[in-house]
C-alpha cells in the first residue's frame, strides 16, 4: 500500500514540478511583490511545491487549471508567511520601557464622531445633482483644473466655479447640523 502511495506522490511531484518549473521566474516575481524579499519568495515557492505534491489523487483531478491553482496556493502561503512573521516580530512588553509607547489609538467616541461626519458628508454629496457630483469628482479625484473641467463638461469656467462653491456650501451646511 505504501508503495502505491509513494508512486502516486511521485507522479504528483513530477506534475507539480513541471508546472512550477515552467512558471518559475514569473512565480518568483509575483511572490517577491507580495513578500518583498527574494529569499522569502524562494521559501514560499518551495513550500508551494511541497503542499501541491502532497495533494491526493482526487484533489489533483479537481484542479482544472494547474497554473492558476499554483499561483493561488503560492499567494496563500505567502500571506500566511507574512502573518506568521508579523506575529513573531511582536516584542515582549516587559523588555521595553513603558515610556517608549504612546497610546495612539483614538477612543471610541472620536471614532463615532468621525464616522458620523463621514456619513453626513456622503449623504450631502449623494444629495447633489449628477452634474455637481461629476464636477466634484473631476476636481477632487481627477485633480483637474477648473478650466479643464469646463472643457470636459462643455460649460463655462465661471459655471464650474459656481458649482464648486455650491458643493462647498452644501457640504458645510450638512456638516454643521
Amino acid at each position: 500500500m505504501s508503495l502505491i502511495i509513494r508512486s502516486h506522490r511521485n507522479n504528483n511531484s513530477h506534475h507539480w514540478a513541471s508546472v512550477i518549473q515552467s512558471q518559475r521566474e514569473k512565480l518568483l516575481a509575483y511572490l517577491r511583490s507580495i513578500v518583498h524579499c527574494p529569499y522569502l519568495a524562494e521559501d514560499v515557492l518551495q513550500d508551494t511545491f511541497l503542499r501541491l505534491s502532497h495533494l491526493s489523487g482526487e484533489q489533483n483531478q479537481e484542479v482544472t487549471n494547474p497554473t492558476a491553482y499554483c499561483y493561488q496556493t503560492a499567494r496563500n502561503i505567502a500571506i500566511d508567511m507574512l502573518r506568521k512573521h508579523a506575529r513573531e516580530n511582536w516584542t515582549d512588553l516587559d523588555e521595553t520601557a513603558a515610556c517608549e509607547y504612546a497610546d495612539t489609538q483614538e477612543n471610541a467616541e472620536d471614532r463615532l464622531i468621525e464616522q458620523n461626519l463621514n456619513r453626513r458628508f456622503v449623504q450631502a454629496v449623494n444629495a447633489l445633482s449628477s452634474r455637481h457630483q461629476h464636477v466634484l469628482s473631476l476636481y477632487k479625484l481627477g485633480n483637474f483644473k477648473q478650466k479643464d473641467i469646463a472643457q470636459i463638461c462643455s460649460i463655462s469656467p465661471t459655471l464650474v466655479n459656481f458649482i464648486l462653491q455650491e458643493v462647498i456650501v452644501a457640504c458645510q451646511s450638512a456638516l454643521a447640523h
